[in-house]
């Protein structure tokens, strides 16, 4: 990025309209700028800079008013939280963003249709407090309150809620929440009535890793062991095991939620799990896991071997030994998706610490594909692999318990690197209690 940004997601959507899709990517830079970088035919351009109003830690692209252009809908983080909406002329332009109050630093939001009315409402999540606010789409873009939905209110501690996505995940035809409560290390499921109002939530705990309880930032949604139903992944960070990546299993059940959590899978012996995508990287019809790693950052590609019921197999989620595709410092996000319109899927990694983004083509042989002889001819050269740097490490003893529910655990250190990159303005953290302390090198 050409200024010191601290981005922390990307998003994809073609808003110039020539039919390849454009990166936006959020930060937490102090002078509340976004970059918007152009793609042309699969070569990424300079970034633009977008005027968002803040720091921002979650963007999304989607037409808001119904006028056939994307518009962009930012989560600025601030202790006194807003929605910045820009809206979009369909040439890479934009108008002057616009702003709606929300409660306490909202961290990630959702827009999505939830009250089955056919335009797209917004779910904003706010890290201090446990609450999502409902904003509903009047069908020109502008938007009313709906009640709000408060999230693992009765858990020990303060649940800080970190991710949010929509899906049908009873498969009754609306679209449910699915929240990370970092804090309360819950995935929490909340299911919508059809009418934007949503039942109380249901909490379910990762599994543990020899005994131990992991800490959660990301989520990522997708039928991983093909059995017709949406399960969740997410990345599990541990004090004292490397980090994995955990499974909830959605058994299918025809009334509620059944989430089974007996699965991890090693995902490194180096840094933090942090940020977790999935995709079909190798073309044969399932979805593998691609997770971004902390401190330090390799990114590692987890090939999904699982034999679905329907093909004769017992249907467990079965994963290959991870592979490194890429290595920094600090990924904070990563994105699967077919950047460069050559049929397979590519990676994006977010890099918080070098100030960039990754753009790692996929070089995977595809099976079963239908775009050809395989693989369609590149010139140039991959983005070689840099070593992990060795010399971050968590003090855990300044970290404390982060949570307030009596203990330190891998919990705690999700909390701390939720820290790192950008402090949040009129906070009130004193200065011993900043991320540079409790980082050694």
């Amino acid at each position: 990025m050409p200024t010191p940004h601290s981005p922390t997601m990307v998003a994809i959507g073609d808003l110039d309209e020539d039919g390849d899709p454009d990166l936006v990517i959020a930060g937490r830079n102090s002078e509340g700028f976004a970059y918007l970088v152009p793609n042309e035919d699969g070569v990424l351009g300079t970034p633009i800079e977008l005027v968002t109003g803040g720091q921002t830690d979650w963007v999304e692209i989607v037409d808001l008013d119904g006028d056939g252009h994307l518009d962009l809908c930012f989560a600025v983080r601030s202790l006194r939280g807003r929605l910045s909406l820009l809206r979009g002329f369909g040439d890479g332009t934009f108008a002057e963003f616009e702003e709606i109050r929300l409660g306490r630093e909202p961290r990630a939001l959702v827009v999505d249709d939830l009250d089955g009315d056919g335009d797209p409402d917004i779910a904003a999540m706010n890290h201090r407090l446990p609450i999502i606010e409902i904003l509903f789409n009047d069908g020109t873009g502008g938007f009313e309150r709906g009640a709000d939905v408060v999230i693992a209110e009765s858990e020990v501690g303060h649940p800080y809620p970190q991710a949010i996505d929509t899906v049908d995940i009873d498969r009754d035809g609306d679209r449910d929440l699915v929240v990370v409560a970092t804090g309360a290390s819950r995935a929490c499921v909340v299911l919508n009535r059809g009418d934007g109002t949503f039942e109380p939530d249901a909490g379910w705990r990762p599994p543990r890793v020899t005994g131990e309880i992991g800490g959660m930032t990301n989520l990522g949604i997708g039928d991983v062991d093909s059995d017709g139903d949406e399960d969740l992944v997410v990345p599990l960070i541990l004090l004292d095991s490397p980090s994995h990546v955990g499974v909830f299993e959605n058994g299918g059940a025809t009334a509620g939620v059944d989430l089974q959590r007996e699965r991890a899978f090693p995902a490194t012996q180096l840094g933090y799990a942090y940020a977790i995508a999935l995709g079909d990287l190798d073309g044969d019809d399932d979805l593998d896991v691609v997770v971004g790693h902390a401190l330090p950052g390799p990114v590692m590609a987890l090939d999904n071997r699982t034999v679905p019921v329907s093909e004769g197999g017992d249907g467990r989620v079965t994963f290959e030994p991870p592979q490194q595709i890429g290595s920094d410092t600090f990924f904070r996000a990563v994105l699967v998706t077919d950047l460069d319109g050559d049929c397979d899927q590519d990676v994006l990694a977010v890099e918080l610490i070098s100030n960039s983004v990754w753009f790692l083509p996929n070089l995977t042989p595809q099976e079963g594909s239908d775009c050809g002889d395989g693989i369609a001819p590149r010139t140039g050269r991959a983005t070689p692999s840099r070593t992990s740097p060795s010399n971050f490490a968590i003090d855990r003893n300044a970290i404390g318990d982060l949570n307030g529910d009596g203990a330190i655990t891998g919990v705690d250190v999700a909390l701390f690197l939720e820290t790192v990159g950008g402090d949040v303005h009129a906070d009130h953290r004193p200065a011993s209690e900043s991320p540079e302390g409790r980082v050694r090198r």
